[in-house]
């Protein structure tokens, strides 16, 4: 009798499983604007890792961009400063070149009696460049501010999922009998499972912008002067004797004082029978007509004899200053005294 040989078994199990996700990544200043973007996906078994020199190199090809930029507002701003003054340049060549006839001088003559006589009224004028009255101001720049703002980013997601299954399972049965003829009989069975699921994402983004601020100062101009004018004709000359004082009763009433005034041509002459005025600025005026003087008229002499009063009231006996105005036709002259 054959012993049984007893079903020999072999099973064996090999699972394996694999899950990965990488975060998003992202390196970016505050937004600033539109940009360009760019992404892509793709299934695969290996995915990218260089997000870091993503972003290096994109921050590489935008800093040439923001520094021609930068480059451009600064060279335009010195092209047109320099474009302003080569302007201004041009204007006081030309200013230079332009003459004008400008009154310098007014001479005015007066005859005798102090009246202008326009015949002989002369007016000096030379040729003088404009650019003696107009200073052009050179256009500058006061202020330029720039600002820039610069995002720059990427993101890289990667996902991936593997998993593997084998089995495999034998068996063999033998048997035996004395005399007979032996029958035996011999199985194996196998299966293998296996899934794999990758997935990868990629993102990158760049924007800016860029804000001027300037300040253009405005231009200044000069205006004409004021001519000069010289006067020619008769002078007036005023001199002043002692101050008197009159008193009733030891009281102080009245402080007087003389003036002798002197008309002459503009030759120096003496201007006799000229009537003048005078404005005694609060005194009491008198002119004398005692010979050789006739009252408000020179004499033969061209001169006037002319008392001033001040009455005193009680309590104002100090000496004030007083200012008289002398005049003959157009010619005036202020004479100040203490009285």
């Amino acid at each position: 009798m054959a012993k049984p040989t007893h079903p020999k078994s072999a099973h064996r199990s090999t699972p394996s499983t694999a899950l990965s996700r990488r975060e998003p990544q992202a390196l970016a200043s505050r937004d600033a604007g539109g940009g360009a973007g760019s992404s892509n996906s793709s299934g695969g078994a290996a995915p990218s890792s260089g997000v870091g020199a993503l972003i290096a190199s994109q921050l590489a090809d935008m800093t040439p961009s923001f520094g021609n930029i930068l480059a451009s507002i600064g060279l335009g701003v010195a092209r047109s400063q320099a474009a302003l003054d080569e302007g201004v340049i041009e204007t006081v060549k030309q200013l230079a070149d332009t003459k004008i006839t400008v009154v310098t001088e007014v001479i005015e003559q007066l005859d005798d009696d102090g009246l202008p006589n326009v015949a002989a009224t002369q007016l000096v004028t030379n040729e003088l460049s404009v650019l003696n009255f107009v200073a052009p101001t050179v256009h500058e720049w006061q202020h330029v501010s720039l600002s820039m703002d610069m995002s720059v980013g990427a993101m890289d997601e990667q996902t991936g999922l593997s998993y593997s299954l084998t089995q495999t399972h034998s068996g063999n049965t033998r048997g035996a009998l004395a005399g007979l003829v032996g029958v035996g009989a011999m199985s194996t069975n196998s299966s293998v499972l296996s899934m794999q699921l990758n997935a990868e994402r990629e993102a990158q983004w760049s924007n800016g912008t860029v804000q001027l601020d300037a300040v253009l100062a405005p231009r200044r101009t000069g205006k004409f002067p004021v001519p000069a004018q010289v006067t020619i004709g008769p002078q007036l000359f005023i001199s002043q004797g002692a101050v008197s004082e009159t008193k009733t009763g030891g009281v102080l009433t009245e402080r007087s004082v003389e003036l002798m005034i002197s008309v002459r041509k503009a030759s120096g002459a003496v201007n006799p029978d000229k009537e003048l005025s005078l404005d005694a600025g609060g005194l009491l005026p008198s002119f004398s007509s005692d010979d050789p003087f006739t009252g408000s008229t020179t004499n033969a002499d061209g001169r006037c004899s002319v008392s001033l009063r001040r009455p005193i009231t009680p309590g104002f006996a100090q000496p004030a200053r007083r200012s008289i105005t002398l005049r003959l036709g157009e010619i005036s002259k202020r004479f100040d005294l203490v009285i």
